[in-house]
């Protein structure tokens, strides 16, 4: 192990640079150290997962203490218009006694007929506002648990619409509610998909290992002589040029792989099946994976609503995990809401680990191109800003094939 990686090394060096600093300056670097090592304790996965669940829980809370109130009382006022009516058709019935013959129909019917025009009306602003009209028997629609749906909906950017704020304080809520929400929920997708690209990785890793190996275990593959002289060259080229002081000197001769490979054993490489982060993914294993999670979500909306079909699961999850959320096929169960969220929030880490794949391959691909192309022109591209500089040409020494031609010497 590097002396800079040993544990020993790092705590000397930094309570040396802690000596000199002050007592603030001292909590922030433990402050820091201890968020560092609980990070990978998978404590920053969870504790982001429970920050988008207690918002979501804290928003429904608001949106049902605010919208249900006015959705309460929009049913009653109209409940009350409704039986203000009633009083009044029966009102009407009872002046036909006193009515003669030729009058008591067209009375009674003129009378009728501005009463059930005063609460046509009074329906129909209600429908312009977009209240839902309970009847007997229907759930309300700003209950605790779709108001946790309806901010699910926010936060992922998919808004259904099938439901929607009807108050001014609702409205300004939702406002204020996805300034926030929508950043802490791309955070999640950031850090899940990172968890889920290595958790893939580890997986794709494991199952190379058993196809090239044939065991579980990590072991380090047999490879030729020539595999193993090429790590020696790297490292002599390497040190040859971390040597300023015998640029003058000739350099000596780098060492030689035997010149018949079938006669060398074989030797153990310096290549081992490691899981980092320079590990890139196959952009069909990543798309494959997706594929079949959008497939399960799909068989599994199915099974719940009895009253959709195969294809309008498959169109649901596609429509929500694409966030475009027409809103026309919602799940009904207030417990499916809730599973669908889940659903819908591991579903978009895994599309935006695929995006990720997906970048890194062009990224590889376009640095490898650019790579070549400025071989070929004769220009150097940096890894870091992809800028070009002249390569100055090499000097090549050519052996001479004919010796000189001496003059011939004088006849005596």
């Amino acid at each position: 192990m590097p002396l800079q990686h040993h544990p020993r090394f790092r705590d000397f060096t930094l309570n040396t640079a802690k000596s000199g600093l002050s007592v603030g300056e001292k909590a922030s670097i433990w402050f820091y150290s201890r968020i560092w090592a609980l990070s990978r304790k998978w404590f920053t996965h969870i504790f982001l997962f429970l920050c988008v669940a207690g918002y979501s829980l804290a928003g429904g809370f608001l949106f049902h203490y605010i919208e249900g109130t006015a959705e309460q009382n929009n049913v009653i006022d109209i409940l009350k218009k409704r039986r203000h009516l009633l009083l009044e058709i029966r009102q009407h019935f009872r002046e036909i006694e006193v009515l003669d013959e030729d009058e008591d129909e067209d009375k009674w019917f003129g009378k009728s007929t501005a009463s059930l025009r005063a609460y046509e009306a009074v329906l129909l602003e209600y429908f312009k506002q977009d209240t839902h009209i309970m009847s007997k028997g229907d759930k309300p629609m700003w209950d605790f648990w779709s108001s946790v749906f309806y901010c699910g909906t926010i936060f992922t950017t998919i808004g259904y619409g099938h439901i929607a704020p009807v108050t001014t304080t609702g409205r300004a809520l939702t406002i204020a509610y996805s300034i926030i929400g929508i950043p802490l929920f791309l955070i999640v997708l950031a850090d899940f998909g990172k968890m889920f690209t290595r958790g893939i990785k580890f997986v794709w890793a494991f199952v190379r290992r058993v196809y090239y190996t044939g065991s579980c275990r990590k072991v380090r593959k047999a490879a030729p002589m020539q595999e193993v002289m090429k790590g020696v060259q790297i490292m002599y080229d390497l040190a040859h040029l971390r040597r300023p002081s015998q640029a003058g000197a000739a350099p000596p001769l780098p060492p030689r792989a035997p010149t018949s490979p079938s006669s060398a054993p074989p030797t153990p490489a310096l290549s081992t099946f490691a899981i980092d982060d320079e590990f890139n993914l196959p952009i069909s294993v990543a798309i494959f994976i997706l594929l079949i999670y959008i497939f399960f979500g799909a068989a599994v909306f199915w099974v719940w609503e009895t009253d959709w079909t195969f294809f309008e699961a498959f169109y649901f999850v596609f429509i929500s995990m694409s966030t475009i959320g027409f809103g026309d096929l919602v799940p009904q169960n207030q417990m499916y809401m809730m599973a669908s969220i889940i659903y819908l929030v591991f579903g978009l880490a895994l599309t935006s680990m695929c995006i990720n794949v997906v970048q890194e391959k062009l990224s590889d691909t376009f640095r490898q191109a650019s790579v070549k192309i400025g071989a070929t022109i004769g220009l150097k591209v940096s890894q870091d800003d992809g800028t070009g500089s002249p390569v100055s040409p090499t000097h090549v020494e050519i052996a001479e094939v004919h010796k000189p031609q001496h003059p011939e010497a004088p006849e005596l």
